[in-house]
């Protein structure tokens, strides 16, 4: 009897481990899969596919060359809401290979200090970025063509739709980075764009 306790015992015990192995793998092979298609992906040699707002003048010169459009999502350290749209929207994006190739996303924390090159060589906070972009509430999300001009944006839309707002404005930014003529590219052109 106590040689069938410690038996069982040990099979629990021999389970647990495999599926804790399993865990592990169902979790590391996924990283392993964006790695190699990260090594492939021409975003890796010369932008981030996503990032924080670094140097404008290198983004908008890779998109020019490759005929892609930026999507950038502002968003506040005190903004709750711009937390749930990261980790329900912007953060899914980023892993899924649907959105890898057609686009890069760029960051900018409006109350944050981390400064960046702005279009004219000169360095660029944050807050006055956004403010000469007319964001006037966060989270907001823009998207340029890659000569700068303003195509389409997100704002204070419910959960429910923000996916769908997201992939309409993907959409509209990737035909209107291959040509601008179109009416519907021109619909923001008044409105304050990336140069």
């Amino acid at each position: 009897m106590k040689g069938q306790a410690a038996s069982r015992g040990n099979g629990i015990k021999r389970q647990g481990r495999g599926l804790a192995r399993l865990v592990a793998l169902t979790l590391f092979l996924p990283l392993v899969g964006l790695a190699q298609a990260g090594d492939s992906d021409p975003y890796t040699d010369e932008v981030a596919f996503v990032d924080h707002l670094n140097d404008l003048p290198a983004d908008l010169a890779w998109m020019q060359e490759h005929d892609k459009p930026m999507m950038v999502f502002f968003h506040a350290s005190y903004c709750g809401y711009c937390q749930k749209i990261d980790d329900e929207f912007i953060i899914p994006m980023r892993l899924s290979p649907k959105y890898q190739g057609r686009l890069i996303i760029r960051r900018v924390q409006i109350d944050g200090d981390q400064t960046f090159t702005g279009v004219d060589g000169t360095t660029q906070q944050p807050e006055a970025f956004a403010d000469r972009l007319d964001v006037r509430g966060v989270p907001y999300v823009l998207f340029f063509a890659p000569n700068g001009q303003r195509i389409g944006e997100i704002t204070g839309t419910a959960p429910g739709f923000y996916n769908h707002y997201l992939e309409r404005n993907v959409d509209l930014a990737e035909r209107c980075a291959r040509d601008m003529g179109a009416e519907e590219c021109q619909q923001m052109s008044n409105r304050p764009g990336l140069r």
